[in-house]
């Protein structure tokens, strides 16, 4: 089985102009974004450095406590070959916004005439995963305002064609900007990349804007896809071989890949229907209301964690724990009432779903 490790060893002495970008890149050159580069790329788009210094540069100031997945700092050296060396990084910026729960990471890269704006995806912070709870409930996220106006500004600064990428939240973010940004920028757009991103509220994907975009949008998830399962999609999507199991096909260093494509299947798994199901039964049977009592209750009990990161929490299990413990039992009787409830319907949710998975 091979991975896109794999893909760069066989294609990654061959530039873009030998042989022309594609979804394999692209799944790079997003899940690049997830590194720290405080350090080492421009905060903004008059500036920049190539990806080979890039890669040189991080593995002097690297701090493991900011990689995400252990993989990512291999992943930019590996890219550091003739295949991305030229690219130019710009603009890197990375924020979390505690008042309006908005955590956000975007960087660019210039690859000759073209731009590609990757927007990394949820990080292991709380913030990141409440606003991605609030998306149940809001049309729109904060992250997706500052992507918008991000890749706007990211726009106006060339006259070089557009890509915009991303996995997870990421790739949620990417169809939001593209979606709704101006005529002027959109018509050069090429292409928009969601691997294993959430879908949106139906009222988005019937918009008018979301239809100027739609026949541009490449989305990929495993088969036994959750994160990009979420909401509603609209626009066809591919299905990944993974070698890892339910959850944690998200991670896309397990995604297989064949020649300079992914491998494909037919169909998901039966477990992905039945937690995408069960997922959205829930949220049906929950008001607006419930739903955000039942996010404020839980992330309230994570944060008598005094932590605000899930990283923390693995570093300290026993006193964390017990801290959590406390301020559940803690909870005043709306609250506790509002987790009871969601849990009570997430139960009856999977009940009503599993017969239909078991009969298929």
């Amino acid at each position: 089985m091979s991975d896109i490790f794999d893909y760069i060893k066989w294609r990654g002495d061959l530039s873009l102009e030998q042989d022309g970008f594609n979804s394999l890149d692209a799944l790079i050159l997003s899940r690049l974004s997830y590194l720290p580069f405080e350090d080492v790329v421009p905060n903004n788009f008059n500036h920049s450095v190539k990806l080979s210094f890039a890669a040189m540069a991080f593995s002097s100031v690297e701090n493991r406590d900011s990689i995400l997945w252990k993989q990512d700092p291999d992943l930019l050296k590996a890219a550091a070959c003739p295949r991305f060396a030229n690219a130019r990084l710009s603009g890197y910026v990375s924020s979390i916004d505690y008042d309006s729960k908005m955590q956000f990471a975007a960087l660019v890269f210039d690859l000759n005439n073209t731009r590609f704006v990757s927007f990394r995806g949820t990080d292991s912070s709380f913030i990141g995963w409440q606003e991605d709870f609030n998306m149940f409930t809001s049309l729109t996220l904060p992250s997706q305002l500052r992507a918008l106006k991000y890749f706007e500004q990211a726009a106006q600064n060339t006259d070089a064609r557009l890509i915009l990428g991303g996995h997870s939240k990421g790739g949620n973010l990417a169809l939001y900007s593209a979606m709704n940004s101006v005529s002027s920028i959109q018509k050069r757009i090429d292409g928009v990349y969601n691997f294993d991103g959430p879908g949106f509220h139906r009222e988005i994907l019937g918009s008018e804007q979301f239809g100027r975009v739609k026949d541009r949008v490449h989305s990929f998830v495993p088969q036994s896809s959750v994160f990009g399962m979420m909401l509603e999609h609209d626009e066809d999507f591919s299905i990944v071989k993974s070698t890892n199991k339910s959850f944690m096909q998200h991670d896309v260093y397990s995604w297989q890949v064949s020649g300079k494509d992914f491998v494909y299947l037919d169909r998901r798994t039966n477990s992905s229907y039945f937690i995408s199901h069960t997922l959205d039964g829930f949220l049906e049977k929950l008001t607006d209301e419930e739903k955000e009592s039942f996010t404020q209750a839980f992330f309230s009990v994570l944060e008598a964690s005094d932590n605000t990161d899930f990283r923390e929490i693995q570093k300290t299990p026993f006193s964390s724990s017990a801290a959590m413990l406390r301020a559940l039992k803690n909870l005043d009787k709306s609250k506790r009432g509002a987790l009871g409830k969601a849990i009570a319907k997430a139960l009856s949710s999977a009940k009503e779903n599993i017969s239909d998975i078991i009969s298929k």
